[in-house]
């Protein structure tokens, strides 16, 4: 079946509408939660399959992952359980230097 010139613009729409709605179902999460400075490593911070309404499975699945925005890897997930602990201590002197406030 060959289209007319007419109904190409329209199947191109389809196609993107179609698109956009398998897309839309994939979404990036931001979470952020306060660490008291100096807590111990391995400390429990948060579950955060619980507070996304996932399943660990799920978070396996969708391959989370904690991006840090230093060179250092502060915070580590348990993908199994959801569970976000101290992967390293936290000292604000070192993160922030002399700043106020230091977030």
């Amino acid at each position: 079946m060959k289209l007319r010139k007419s109904e190409e613009p329209l199947l191109g729409r389809a196609v993107a509408l179609i698109f956009v709605l398998c897309v839309s179902g994939m979404r990036a999460e931001t979470a952020r939660y306060s660490v008291p400075e100096e807590t111990e490593r391995g400390s429990f911070v948060a579950n955060i399959a619980k507070d996304l309404g996932l399943s660990g499975e799920e978070l396996l699945a969708r391959q989370a992952r904690v991006v840090p925005e230093g060179e250092k890897q502060y915070l580590q997930l348990n993908q199994h359980t959801g569970d976000l602990v101290v992967r390293e201590q936290m000292d604000r002197e070192e993160m922030c230097g002399q700043s106020e406030p230091c977030l």
